[in-house]
């Protein structure tokens, strides 16, 4: 094993220990805090990012406009998949490991729906910047570089939630990780290298796409 593998096998054998035990202290949700961190820091950067007049950013998010449509679906889809993955795991969870509701679609539904999210704020925030209401604390540039290490976080974050769950769960979770995607739905490999190229580079696809078609 040369000294790279010896690292990583080590920093997610760590993780392996150090998760269920922050996770056994609930009151002080340190868990659920590191999962919300990247978003919380993306959505308090892109706040920072708006412009300074109040009423303008309200008008934009709220006045049925016929442009950004998709920019606009994507938050509202990746929101709702987050709450209602949250949900679905609140309620579920005392079952055992979870696989029902989204957690059919994908092993990591609630970071799914961040990365929508995000990245339908981050192409409006990159309009904005662009084309209306003036400028804000970061440019176009380093509005989608935060975006991308927010991706990158919530990758690393699932693969560190899977050594805890795999620990945990035994056969039974490496039976639904043979059979479910991992984040992005219908795309299903054992690679895990292949996984992570994956989940990496549909959602950068899709915002280029969409910030090369805004108008």
């Amino acid at each position: 094993m040369n000294p790279l593998d010896r690292v990583r096998s080590w920093f997610f054998r760590f993780a392996g220990y150090l998760i269920p035990l922050v996770q056994s202290v609930p009151s002080v949700g340190i868990w659920t805090g590191l999962m919300a961190l990247p978003f919380a820091t993306f959505f308090v950067m892109f706040l920072t990012n708006l412009p300074v007049s109040l009423i303008n950013v309200l008008e934009f998010f709220f006045w049925p406009m016929p442009f950004l449509v998709l920019e606009r679906a994507l938050i509202i889809i990746g929101l709702f998949l987050l709450v209602f993955s949250a949900i679905i795991l609140r309620v579920k969870k005392k079952e055992g490991l979870v696989t029902s509701g989204p957690y059919r679609l994908v092993r990591h539904p609630q970071y799914l729906g961040m990365i929508l999210s995000t990245l339908g704020f981050t192409c409006l925030s990159v309009w904005i910047l662009t084309n209306t209401y003036g400028i804000g604390f970061l440019n176009p540039s380093q509005t989608i570089g935060v975006w991308f290490v927010e991706l990158f976080a919530y990758i690393l974050l699932a693969h560190i939630e899977e050594v805890f769950l795999s620990r945990n769960h035994g056969e039974t979770f490496e039976k639904y990780r043979s059979q479910v995607p991992f984040l992005i739905p219908f795309f299903k490999n054992n690679r895990k290298y292949l996984e992570v190229l994956v989940s990496i580079l549909i959602p950068a696809i899709l915002l280029f796409v969409l910030l090369n078609t805004q108008s």
